[in-house]
């Protein structure tokens, strides 16, 4: 009676844990690693052009308002008497602006730059200068007077043509006034020379 008893409570037991369904939990997939982005390297000038951005703070241009026609640049500026034996001085030194192009068609990249000069009075005057690139070198070949106290916005080379975008003040107005008037103005290298096209 015992034995059938118990084989009766194993059984009922046996069918209970049959009717329990278990449910496997589904495989987790873990989400593949995200891998971090790692930004390109800087783009960076090729070589000689950055030899050639290096050296037009010693580079000796030709600019009209100095005595000999010629300012060496040391460490970006010149300065020289304004008079002899003056104690004003015309001061030159390296703009900010500079753009790249090829300016010449011979197929490398010269620069183009500006020159500011104060020749000790009330003006200050800034230069297109035009830099090119001889076989690696920095060659300053022209100059031309971009006006008194403006405002350079930008500088680019487009088509073998130097493209300046400059503020100016309108006809009437002093030279006191404050820049507000956009330009864009457009140079050929002609002849060794910068040429303004109209």
């Amino acid at each position: 009676m015992k034995k059938t008893i118990s084989l009766a409570i194993l059984l009922a037991l046996n069918l209970v844990a049959c009717s329990i369904s278990t449910e496997v939990p589904p495989t987790v997939v873990p989400p593949a690693e995200i891998q971090p982005t790692v930004a390109p390297p800087p783009t960076q000038a090729p070589q000689h052009y950055t030899s050639i951005l290096q050296s037009l703070p010693n580079a000796e241009y030709p600019i009209e308002i100095v005595s000999t026609g010629k300012a060496q640049l040391k460490d970006g500026a010149f300065e020289e008497p304004a008079a002899p034996g003056s104690a004003i001085k015309t001061r030159v030194w390296l703009g900010e602006e500079h753009a790249f192009g090829d300016v010449n068609g011979d197929g490398t990249e010269d620069i183009a730059t500006t020159l500011v000069a104060d020749p000790g009075g009330s003006g200050t005057f800034t230069y297109l200068a035009l830099v090119i690139n001889d076989k690696g070198a920095a060659k300053p070949l022209a100059t031309i007077l971009l006006g008194d106290r403006i405002i350079v916005k930008s500088l680019t080379i487009q088509s073998e043509s130097v493209v300046v975008i400059m503020l100016d003040r309108k006809s009437d107005e002093p030279m006191s006034a404050e820049p507000k008037v956009e330009v864009t103005r457009t140079f050929k290298l002609q002849d060794d020379k910068l040429i303004e096209l109209k």
